[in-house]
This record gives C-alpha cells, sequence and structure tokens, in this order.
C-alpha cells in the first residue's frame, strides 16, 4: 500500500510541565514504523519548558504541530486535540509515556483486519531507573511479524495460542466495567475520528477517563483488542495512580455514579457490570481517603453505596474474584475493610516512590 492510501492517524498528547518525560515520549512516535501520522502537541498551559520543547519539535518534523493554550486540565487539551485533528483515526498518548516502534502499525493492522472502530492493545508497566517490566497481555498471536523486537519476544508470557479478540462495542463495553481486558484509560488504543462527533472528554473535572471510555465503547458498532503489549505505562510516584486528592476522588465517584445511569436507561442488561466497576471504584477511593473528620461524611457515603452492592457483587459470576471477595468481606466489617486498604495503599505508594 502506498504511504498516501494509508489512513493518517492523529496522534494527540496533552502536555502540561512534562519536560523531564516530554523528549522520550516524542521520540517514540517519530520512531514508528507506521509513517502515516500526525501529532498533535497541546501545550496545557505548562509552566516549564514543555513549550519550548514542543515547539523546537515542530520546527524539526512538519507532521508535528503544537497548541499552547491556557491551564484548563487534560480533558480539555484532548477534545481540543481532537478539533484539531485531520486524520481519520485518534490516538492518545499520556506526555510521561513511551510507545514501541510497532505501536500505530500493529493498532491499523488490528482496525483494518477485524473491520473495527477502536483497536485496543496490551500494555507494560515500567518503573522508572529500574529494570523491572509488567506485561499485561494475553496470550501470544500463533504469528508474529518477523520485525517484532527480538527482546519484547522474549520477555513476553510463553503463552502459545491465542490471537486477537473482536467484540461489538456493547460487549467490550461490558468487559470494560468489569475491569476485564480493558482500562477506563484513553491511552494504548487507537479510535475512529468519527466515534468522537458525540463522545467527549468532561471538561473542568478530575478523574475524566471514567466519565468517557466507557461511552466510546459502547459507541463503537464493533471493538478489537490485541494482546500486544506496546505501549509503556510509567509508574511514576507523582502520577495519577498515586497523586490522588479529595477533589479527584469526588469527581471518580460521581462519574461512577453518572456511568451507572447511563448503563442502566440504555443498557439495562449490562447493569451488573456497571454495579461491579462502582464497587470496585468505591474501594479503590476509600484506600485512597484518610480515616479522619473532615473526610468522614464522604467515605460514610462510599459505605453505603458499598451496601447496596455488596450482594449483587456476591452474587454475580462474571464479577472480578477481588470485588466478590471484597463484597463478602464487606459483610463482616467495611470499616475495618477500609484500614486495611488504607494501609496496604501506603505501603504500594511507598514502594513506587522508592523504585
Amino acid at each position: 500500500m502506498k504511504e498516501e492510501d494509508k489512513t493518517l492517524i492523529s496522534v494527540i498528547i496533552p502536555v502540561y510541565n512534562a519536560e523531564n518525560y516530554l523528549d522520550a515520549c516524542i521520540q517514540s512516535i517519530t520512531a514508528q514504523t507506521y509513517e502515516a501520522w500526525e501529532l498533535w502537541l497541546v501545550d496545557d498551559g505548562s509552566k516549564d519548558a514543555s513549550g519550548v520543547i514542543c515547539d523546537t519539535w515542530a520546527q524539526e518534523d512538519p507532521r508535528i504541530h503544537v497548541v499552547h493554550t491556557e491551564n484548563k486540565g487534560a480533558a480539555a487539551a484532548r477534545n481540543l486535540g481532537v478539533k484539531k485533528a485531520g486524520g481519520d483515526c485518534v490516538a492518545f498518548i499520556d506526555s510521561d509515556d513511551t510507545v514501541e516502534k510497532e505501536y500505530l502499525e500493529y493498532l491499523v493492522m488490528l482496525l483494518g483486519q477485524y473491520k473495527a472502530e477502536i483497536a485496543v492493545c496490551g500494555y507494560q508497566k515500567k518503573y522508572p531507573g529500574s529494570s523491572k517490566r509488567e506485561y499485561f497481555e494475553n496470550k501470544l498471536p500463533w504469528k508474529l511479524p518477523n520485525h517484532y523486537p527480538e527482546q519484547i519476544v522474549k520477555n513476553r508470557k510463553k503463552n502459545n495460542s491465542e490471537e486477537p479478540v473482536a467484540m461489538s462495542g456493547a460487549t467490550a463495553m461490558e468487559k470494560l466495567l468489569y475491569q476485564s481486558q480493558f482500562m477506563s484509560v484513553p491511552w494504548g488504543m487507537i479510535s475512529k475520528r468519527s466515534l468522537w462527533e458525540t463522545v467527549s472528554f468532561p471538561e473542568g473535572t478530575k478523574a475524566e477517563d471514567m466519565g468517557c471510555i466507557y461511552k466510546l465503547f459502547a459507541t463503537a458498532k464493533r471493538v478489537v483488542y490485541g494482546p500486544e503489549a506496546f505501549y509503556h505505562y510509567y509508574q511514576r510516584g507523582n502520577n495519577t495512580m498515586f497523586s490522588t486528592s479529595n477533589e479527584r476522588n469526588r469527581a471518580y465517584y460521581k462519574h461512577c455514579r453518572d456511568m451507572i445511569v447511563y448503563v442502566k436507561a440504555n443498557y439495562p442488561e449490562k447493569y451488573g457490570a456497571a454495579v461491579s466497576r462502582h464497587f470496585s471504584a468505591c474501594f479503590q477511593i476509600l484506600s485512597e481517603t484518610p480515616l479522619k473528620k473532615e473526610y468522614r461524611a464522604f467515605y460514610e457515603m462510599l459505605y453505603k453505596d458499598i451496601r447496596k452492592c455488596q450482594n449483587m457483587v456476591l452474587a454475580d459470576g462474571k464479577a472480578k474474584i477481588r470485588n466478590r471477595g471484597a463484597a463478602l468481606l464487606s459483610l463482616v466489617s467495611i470499616p475495618l475493610l477500609h484500614r486495611v486498604l488504607r494501609i496496604y495503599y501506603l505501603l504500594q505508594k511507598k514502594k513506587v516512590e522508592k523504585e
């Protein structure tokens, strides 16, 4: 296929105070084996040298474009990137992450081969300053293309049969909510630009991914998941995994409640998946919520929701084992479980900060 006949991918990177990671992120895009791409760097009011780095890259490569805006958050930056995008498909990458050079080629191949509107791949958790990697993927396809890096192949789990899996958008949404194969994140996938005509990231709020991705999946007619772990998700002490706040957790909680309403109204047969996802979110938020007087009203609200969901989750054979286990333990004592989760969270945070 001639280069001019290939699908143009608009890669969108929201940038905010990312001077220490941005070069590596952009370099991983310019190194792609698939060359039909454009890159939109949306500088979201950075106060460090990120804006200058963006402009420097744009001067070196005509496929790279920069938009400088006042700080409005990642949701607004991504929405602006979508509006600027000229490609048939869009791909979001976080500014402190990187991708393998086959990333776009693999996702485009999946999209075309399975006639899908969204293609998702596996990912690696990487720890700065450490050789440690955790792979999140299914089994290897029957056959790997010859140009796949030998080191990646050696590091793969030694399973040997599963191919990519395609499904309806509604089924993919259900898997997402059951936390199987998919996560509520915009990275690690490409999607048809047309899907974003009716879906957008909720602006002016935190945890915006939770308020958007399930709707994107539901909007698609077909979604394909490929097991190759071509996205590098860096675990840093200052990333959103551990950079939590009361504001973010309240937004996360609201998005989950809105999700239950949306699913019940539009996909009532998937309601159990929505309840399971909200149940899981409540426990995640509890782990990040200190047992202090000023947070009492909030975590009592979480306790109430857990009590409402626990029996349904416990009886749901599709729910993750850890969710059903949490439901069982919550029948004994939610406050005690809250304390245990809080201790575990603080230990994990300290571990990541050391690595």
